[in-house]
């Protein structure tokens, strides 16, 4: 009779079906909360190297400003462009431009250019940050969140 009933499913229990619908709802919530942790927010501290910048509000934009960095890296940020590394903002205008993506300006400081870039944030704790001058030449540096 149990098979027979439209409730059941052939060899299959309903206490068996329950406990499978209570492990694919609870496999659900864990693959939801992944997913959240992954669009994490862009502010907050990251570092390539001994480089270290925080993003964080500036106006209507979010920027990046340097909070630690080498002497060997303050020393080619002042030949290059006469800048005071620590303080700097590299990274200005920070605006959304879809899901885990942003467009900022950014200052190589050790160059002294202005380029255009983006920067697409890959899980909570990883920034692919690229800049590019005249939409020709670009280069992409990877930053880790700091703890």
């Amino acid at each position: 009779m149990l098979a027979t009933h439209p409730r059941h499913i052939v060899g299959i229990s309903p206490s068996s079906m329950t406990r499978a619908a209570i492990i694919i709802a609870a496999l659900l919530t864990l693959g939801i909360s992944g997913t959240a942790d992954a669009r994490a927010p862009i502010e907050g501290r990251w570092k390539k190297g001994n480089l270290q910048v925080d993003i964080k509000p500036c106006g209507p934009t979010l920027c990046g400003t340097v909070v630690k960095a080498s002497g060997k890296q303050q020393a080619k940020a002042q030949r290059g462009s006469g800048t005071d590394l620590i303080g700097a903002t590299l990274i200005r205008q920070i605006r959304p431009i879809g899901a885990n993506n942003y467009r900022a300006k950014v200052f190589l400081a050790d160059r002294n250019i202005h380029a255009t870039g983006t920067i697409r944030q890959i899980g909570a704790n990883r920034l692919a940050v690229r800049g590019c001058v005249l939409g020709v030449v670009c280069k992409t540096s990877n930053w880790i969140r700091v703890r």
